[in-house]
Parts: structure tokens; sequence; C-alpha cells
């Protein structure tokens, strides 16, 4: 068991601090739920819950007082670094980690990371989609859904994980490293919690923190972002200096259609950027090893590219995708670097 008879607190009774306190439990700690609110204040069923896991809860004034020996601490995202709870364990200089950081911890599976002020659910919601219609099994997670410390308790097998993460949790991360991270755009928000924009900004920009030139950042043309170490892919609606862009009614890469406009459901051009970000994560699906680069649409269907024109009958690219992506049966692995190796991801040249 991973945290074998180590004493761990975990701050927030909600969804992500419940996840992480079965996830440290599930793994053998000692664990300790602290909650600023009232108990009556907080949901019953999951007080309940918890203690019966023999997970030790504490609510109200008495949480931010705590003065318990612990080895670790597990913050929730909607635990403000500033609040008195978080103070008392940060000024005794004990460790502390978010939830999303836990989970990665204890998960043996890639992961695709998309954050962005605006349209981050419904991108990871659409991926999501996409990746399971083409037969690489995934679960949209995250700030949306199941935390990741749950998907990671269950220990259900999947291909990649797609998940949501926010500024809030990029805060606590140490170790986390998502193989593509999709920056969507960004705006000025949550200035209640933040000091400045600017550190808003940093919280948000350390989804690229430990990314290597083995993984794929995927981010907006229009966005001035610092140098990143990962290989970097540009979108955008709105310009022709992009590497994946709109032209003559589709998304297009080096002058190639990937998805015609008029074969989705999608209304308005308000979500034509976060179609081309889910676009390309797929697209790294799909180029043969003439190149490191994306398989074509030609590779996919057979054809050669000089074939291919705008008029050529196609099957949806997720069809095309899955008789080429679709896992090896009986396949077991012993650590996230075998299992990223071995990856159905990977094999399509996804990074």
């Amino acid at each position: 068991m991973r945290y074998k008879n180590q004493n761990v607190a975990v701050l927030g009774a909600g969804l992500s601090g419940a996840a992480a306190a079965l996830l440290l439990k599930a793994e053998g700690a000692n664990v300790t739920v602290l909650d600023s609110a009232d108990e009556n204040k907080l949901l019953k069923s999951t007080i309940d819950n918890l203690r019966a896991q023999n997970i030790k809860v504490v609510c109200g004034p008495t949480a931010d007082q705590d003065s318990g020996k612990y080895d670790f601490v597990v913050a929730s995202p909607g635990i403000d670094p500033a609040s008195a709870l978080a103070q008392n364990f940060s000024s005794r200089k004990i460790d502390i980690i978010g939830e999303l950081e836990l989970g990665w911890r204890s998960c043996e599976t890639p992961v695709i990371a998309i954050t962005g002020t605006n349209g981050k659910t419904t991108t990871t919601e659409m991926l999501a989609q996409m990746l399971n219609d083409c037969g690489q099994k995934t679960i949209a997670c995250g700030n949306i859904g199941k935390p990741l410390s749950e998907v990671a308790r269950e220990k259900i097998k999947y291909d990649v994980l797609t998940v949501e993460v926010s500024s809030f949790q990029l805060e606590t991360i140490q170790t986390f490293r998502p193989s593509i991270a999709l920056w969507l755009n960004f705006a000025p928000d949550h200035l209640d919690r933040y000091r400045s924009v600017a550190e808003y900004r940093a919280a948000k920009l350390r989804l690229f923190d430990n990314q290597t030139s083995n993984d794929v950042a995927i981010v907006n043309a229009a966005e001035s972002l610092p140098e990143l170490r990962a290989r970097k892919i540009t979108f955008s609606a709105y310009t022709n200096r992009a590497d994946f862009r709109l032209a003559e009614g589709a998304i297009v890469f080096e002058n190639k259609p990937v998805l015609r406009l008029n074969q989705t459901k999608l209304r308005g051009s308000h979500k034509l950027p976060a179609t081309r970000a889910d676009s390309r994560s797929r697209k790294w699906f799909r180029r043969c090893a003439a190149t490191s680069r994306d398989r074509t649409v030609a590779n996919l269907s057979g054809k050669s590219p000089a074939s291919i024109t705008s008029t050529t009958p196609r099957r949806p690219i997720w069809t095309q995708l899955r008789k080429r992506c679709s896992p090896k049966p009986n396949q077991s692995f012993s650590s996230r670097a075998e299992k990223t190796k071995a990856s159905p991801l990977n094999r399509c040249a996804i990074w």
C-alpha cells in the first residue's frame, strides 16, 4: 500500500476531499478530514460514509486549530491557501499537495489535461466522447464528473484519461504531468481568490510545468505563452498563422481538411476553437512514420494524398481512427511508463 500507516490530513469534506480521503484510506493511510464549515452545513451522506470507513472527520472552528502531526496534507481545490485552515499547516511547514496531484500519483494511465478560462468543460466532454467513439476508452473527469482521486481508486482500466483542470487544482501540483495539455484561452477571473490577474495566470500556466519534449502542448495561437518544453501545436478560428486553422468551411492542417464543419452538429463560431482543440488531440492519432507528426487523412483512408479531394467520400473520422487505433487485447502493465509506451494512443503517434 502506497501510504501504509502514514498520517494524512485532508482539507475539505466536499466531493474532492471525500474522494481524496477514500483513496488514501484504500492505500493504507490514517486519514483525518478537516472542514471549517459546521457539520450541519455539510452533506450528511458524505460525512456518514467517511466515518463508516473509519476516517476521522472534524468540522467547524476546531478544524482550523487542529494540532495533529501529519506526514502530509491534501487540500481540496476549494480550499483557499490563504484560509485559516490551510495556513494552520503551511505555517508549520507541512507538505501540502492537491487532490489532483494525489490522484495523479495513484494513476497509471496517460492524461490529456484541458484548461482555459472559458470552454474547458465543453471541450473535455466533446473530446471524451470522440475518444470513446474511436475505440479509446476514457472518462471525462477532474474538475467535472468524478475527481481524479476517485477514478484512481476505482482502478478501472482506461486507455487515456480526459481531465479538466482548474487553476485551483493546478496551484498544488508537484509532479502532475499530462501527456497532452490543452490551453484554450485566458481572461481575468477568480480575482476573489487571486491577488492579481498575473497570479491567476501563473496558476494556470502550471499545467505545463512538468511536461518534457516527449509531451504535446496544444495552445490557442492568440495566446502569448512562455517558452514550453513540450512540442507545441497551435490552433485558431481567427488567424491563418496557426497549425490548425479554419478555411473554406473546414478545420485544416497543412492545408488538408481534418474535419468539415457541416459534418458536425455544432452551431455558432464561438464553438470552433473548442472543436479545433478536440480535433487536434484526435489528429495526433493519425500520422504514419513517414514523419514524426500526425497521420493524414490519406494515410487513414488508405488512399494517396493526391487522391483525397474535398469531394472524396469519407467515413466519419472516429470510425477511421477506431480501425487504426484499437487496443491490443489482454495487455497488462507494471508502470505508467510501460502503459504509455504500449498505449493505443502511442501506437498512433499521439505523442
